[in-house]
């Protein structure tokens, strides 16, 4: 058995291409994302046998033959120029490809297997649970009802030594929010947060934020990898730095916010390192992220159930920056 990562480059994928892109999920255990950097592309991660990758790539081959595959470079560079600096990736416009698959061999990810599994199992669950909606227009509310459902079965497992980071189960949106309000301008964040919060109030005048935190079958399959999570975090082989490691919050912290300045001074981090809530919640989180843009929804959709989340947790002051002097429960991680 082989790992492999095939990207189809489309702007748009055919009819032909989703439905092999289900089958390859549904009965190859394949996990996707959507990405940018080199041209639009649909990215398939899976281990298979060899033997499988010709017919597979036959079909995917197919789809993106019929897919639309078309769009303006000069438009596309301007559009991921500032994304590709904030982000610091090397070289995501040279080359810019269209109406192509690409296959290689994929040994690890990130730098340790445990890292990886995790990675993909996050990934699986969502996938699994959200295929059959890839590819289509969906209603945010419901998502968020999801998400909520699983953060509202973490509170039991809330650690509340002091100075503990308050709400826990609900902490990542709210820290997720502050961060991204951080990088917009002035103008901008005003725009954004006069817009949130009038959608936030007539979404709750319709009664469309009042979700049944009832569980279902996704719930059940994130609190089972929450639970495959404590015995690592207990034996401390998996902490909240991972998949990464101190150095990549050390290149962002110069331009985070005040309140994150402060949580992820190295002095600090001992109160969050191998906190069981916090450390799920980043890794569920993360995962879901990546399946919004397939759900066809956008990163402002995605920052808005950040918004919406907080608002329904946190007091509507604790959604600002604001200068810390030291740690206490209004912190963010």
């Amino acid at each position: 058995m082989e790992h492999y990562s095939i990207k189809c480059y489309v702007v748009e994928p055919s009819q032909e291409l989703k439905t092999t892109i289900k089958k390859l999920i549904k009965n190859y255990n394949f996990m996707i994302d959507k990405g940018w950097e080199n041209g639009y592309h649909l990215n398939l991660r899976g281990t298979i046998r060899r033997s499988d990758l010709s017919w597979m790539l036959k079909e995917l081959k197919t789809g993106v033959n019929c897919s639309l595959t078309s769009f303006d470079e000069a438009e596309f560079s301007r559009n991921y120029q500032s994304t590709a600096t904030i982000l610091r990736n090397a070289n995501p416009f040279n080359p810019i490809l269209k109406n192509d698959v690409i296959v290689k061999e994929e040994d690890l990810i990130f730098n340790e297997k445990l890292e990886d599994d995790l990675f993909k199992e996050s990934n699986k669950i969502f996938d699994h649970y959200f295929s059959e909606y890839y590819f289509e227009e969906n209603d945010l509310h419901p998502i968020i009802a999801e998400i909520m459902k699983f953060h509202h079965k973490m509170k039991e497992y809330e650690q509340l030594e002091t100075y503990v980071v308050e709400q826990q189960a609900y902490n990542c949106h709210l820290s997720h929010y502050v961060a991204f309000i951080n990088r917009l301008n002035a103008q901008d964040k005003e725009l954004v947060e006069n817009d949130f919060k009038r959608r936030f109030e007539s979404d709750s005048k319709e009664g469309l934020l009042n979700f049944d935190l009832s569980p279902t079958a996704l719930t059940e399959n994130l609190l089972g990898f929450f639970y495959k999570l404590r015995p690592l975090i207990e034996r401390k082989d998996l902490n909240f730095y991972m998949p990464f490691d101190r150095s990549h919050i050390d290149e962002k912290i110069e331009y985070a916010s005040k309140r994150h300045q402060v949580t992820f001074a190295k002095e600090n981090m001992h109160i969050y390192l191998y906190n069981e809530v916090l450390i799920a919640n980043r890794w569920v989180t993360n995962a879901l992220y990546k399946k919004l843009l397939l759900l066809g929804l956008t990163n402002m959709d995605r920052f808005y159930m950040n918004y919406v989340i907080a608002r329904l947790n946190f007091s509507e002051k604790e959604l600002s920056d604001y200068p810390v002097q030291s740690l206490n429960k209004a912190s963010v991680s």
